[in-house]
């Protein structure tokens, strides 16, 4: 049967990088799909992006919500690393969107955020006692962050997972 499907269909070869190859066989094995029919549904899926930019939108609300939590999260990281202006602008302008976006209250980390360049950049002579300052304006501003994850994981992901169990229990129960 194999060479009649064969002499059917033509075939053809793409080089490809072997880390890709082995993506392929993998995806293949693990949904019992030809590797060809990965490939075609891989591409399909790039070409409705490519005719429907504004694609994002129609992203699963868990997608959106852990790319501003990555973005806030990496935005304070690089400020702890360097507190520049330009870093601190950056990483205002991040929690701002945060905010507008997610609508959730941003204002402990902003003032953490402020608090923390603005001690940083202080005078402060003896450097034992800087280094306090500033390791206790890190906390601060950790538990900002994390306060913040907290909230917009609650609001977003989890109360979105309580519903669609109460859905289902509700369906289930004939209401």
């Amino acid at each position: 049967m194999g060479s009649w499907v064969r002499s059917v269909t033509r075939e053809s070869t793409i080089y490809a990088p072997p880390e890709l190859k082995s993506k392929i066989k993998e995806l293949s094995e693990r949904t019992s799909k030809p590797q060809w029919k990965i490939v075609l549904e891989a591409l399909a899926m790039y070409e409705s992006t490519l005719r429907k930019p504004r694609a994002k939108e129609e992203l699963p609300v868990v997608d959106k919500v852990t790319w501003y939590i990555q973005k806030v999260a990496m935005s304070v990281g690089a400020l702890k690393e360097n507190p520049s202006e330009e870093n601190l602008a950056r990483t205002l302008n991040t929690i701002r969107q945060v905010k507008e976006r997610l609508l959730v209250d941003t204002d402990l980390l902003e003032r953490a955020v402020l608090d923390y360049v603005k001690l940083v950049k202080s005078s402060v002579e003896d450097a034992v006692e800087k280094h306090k300052i500033i390791d206790e304006a890190r906390l601060e501003l950790n538990m900002a962050l994390k306060s913040l994850l907290l909230e917009i994981v609650y609001k977003w992901i989890l109360k979105e997972e309580l519903r669609g169990e109460h859905a289902v229990e509700a369906e289930a129960q004939g209401q």
